[in-house]
Order: C-alpha cells, then sequence, then structure tokens
C-alpha cells in the first residue's frame, strides 16, 4: 500500500512538474517590441548566426542541424519570452552599444573582431554579455538568456580572434 502512495506521489510531482514546465513555455513578451528600432531582431539573428560558427563552430548539443540552422526567428521570439525584466534592459543597452559597431550585412568575421575590440576597450561588457546570452540561448535550448559563462568564454575568444591578423591582410601577405 505505501508503495502504491509513493508512486502515485512520484507520478503526481512529474505531472504537475511537466505542467509548470510547458506553461512557463508560453510566450508571455513576445507580443511586445524588443525596442522602438525594428531592425533588433534582425541584428540578434546576425549576431546568433556568427556565434554558431565563429571564431568558434558551437557544439550541437544533441540538437538537430548545425548550429547556424538553429538561428530562427521562432527560436529568438521564445528566447525573448522567457526574459527577465532585467537580462531584457541589459540586451536593450547591448543592442544600442551593438548598434554603433556593426550591421547586419558586416560579415561574420567582422561582428566577432567588432565584439572583441569592444569587450576589450569597454568597461561596460554587461549590455554585451546579455546580447551574446541571447544570441546563445538562440542558437541552443540548454542555455537560458542572461546566462553569464557562456557569453563570457564566447566575448573571450572574440577578444582572442580580434587581435589576430585578419584573413585578409593574411592572405595577402603570403
Amino acid at each position: 500500500m505505501a508503495e502504491r502512495v509513493a508512486r502515485r506521489t512520484v507520478l503526481a510531482g512529474t505531472v504537475a512538474a511537466a505542467a509548470v514546465s510547458v506553461v512557463g513555455v508560453v510566450p508571455t513578451a513576445a507580443a511586445a517590441p524588443l525596442t522602438s528600432h525594428d531592425s533588433d531582431e534582425e541584428l540578434l539573428l546576425h549576431v546568433a548566426g556568427t556565434v554558431a560558427v565563429l571564431p568558434v563552430a558551437f557544439p550541437a548539443f544533441d540538437e538537430l542541424g548545425t548550429a547556424k540552422q538553429r538561428v530562427t526567428k521562432k527560436r529568438l521570439q521564445q528566447v525573448l519570452s522567457r526574459m527577465s525584466d532585467d537580462v531584457r534592459g541589459d540586451l536593450v543597452d547591448g543592442l544600442a552599444q551593438v548598434r554603433t559597431m556593426l550591421s547586419v550585412r558586416d560579415d561574420e568575421e567582422t561582428v566577432v573582431r567588432a565584439f572583441g575590440r569592444a569587450a576589450a576597450s569597454s568597461a561596460q561588457v554587461r549590455g554585451l554579455l546579455a546580447v551574446v546570452s541571447a544570441a546563445i540561448a538562440t542558437i541552443s535550448s540548454r542555455f537560458e538568456p542572461g546566462q553569464r559563462p557562456a557569453a563570457e568564454l564566447w566575448l573571450d575568444y572574440a577578444r582572442r580572434f580580434a587581435a589576430m591578423p585578419a584573413r585578409g591582410r593574411e592572405a595577402g601577405a603570403r
């Protein structure tokens, strides 16, 4: 009898946890625009596409497709809907900073170098971390927006990449 009660308790707890997780995924902030700039989602997708491939390819973590293929507007909107107000504020600040550094037309190497230079020369990297964190969460469901360790690691890679000679100059020197 006690074993039957324990199973019911575990089953009820599992169902409750599953229900909470499903309810937690419902996009609540997706309808609200990120900022007054219409191109912010496009810019975030461009950054995420860059993070997916440079300076190192982003791991698959058992998800289907390449990291670049997982950079979709739908995934980004899911990330934005899970974002806390504090992280969203940092993201808005970071996007303002990113808009001054690059455009969606810049190639991936230019994007990484711009982030690397900004991270190396700026005391204010909180906004950059929020942008990179949102990009990483878009690429991989293992990460939540606002998680800093992976974003800090990518920015460190970007700093080192920015310090290396550019590919175009390196190829021309041969």
